[in-house]
């Protein structure tokens, strides 16, 4: 008795996928201008360092960083994730707010 695996599928899925990847990574995103870091790279970070055996870190350049770090200085955009339904942050501090006055009603009542 001989058992065959259908494999065509397999190979469309991975052709499919490998040609939207390549689709994907030539696309060019725009470099959008940031604030300078406000420590030059190079300085060690005092205070920083939370591990019982480990050292302060070292300041990476700006570029070494990835870019949604740098969004969280911009309190214009931070504040748009957090009034957007869509986003995960909305639902969040929704859920959070109604656990808040849901807990202080408990309180009041007894």
């Amino acid at each position: 008795m001989i058992i065959t695996l259908a494999r065509p599928s397999l190979r469309r899925h991975s052709q499919r996928s490998f040609i939207h990847a390549s689709s994907w990574v030539s696309q060019s995103v725009p470099e959008v201008p940031r604030k300078p870091s406000s420590v030059p790279a190079g300085v060690t970070l005092k205070g920083i360092n939370f591990l019982k055996d480990g050292t302060d870190p070292v300041a990476l350049e700006d570029t070494a960083y990835p870019m949604w770090l740098w969004d969280l200085l911009d309190e214009k955009k931070q504040k748009q994730k957090t009034t957007k339904p869509v986003h995960r942050q909305f639902h969040r501090k929704q859920n959070r707010d109604a656990i808040k006055l849901s807990n202080f009603m408990k309180d009041k009542k007894t």
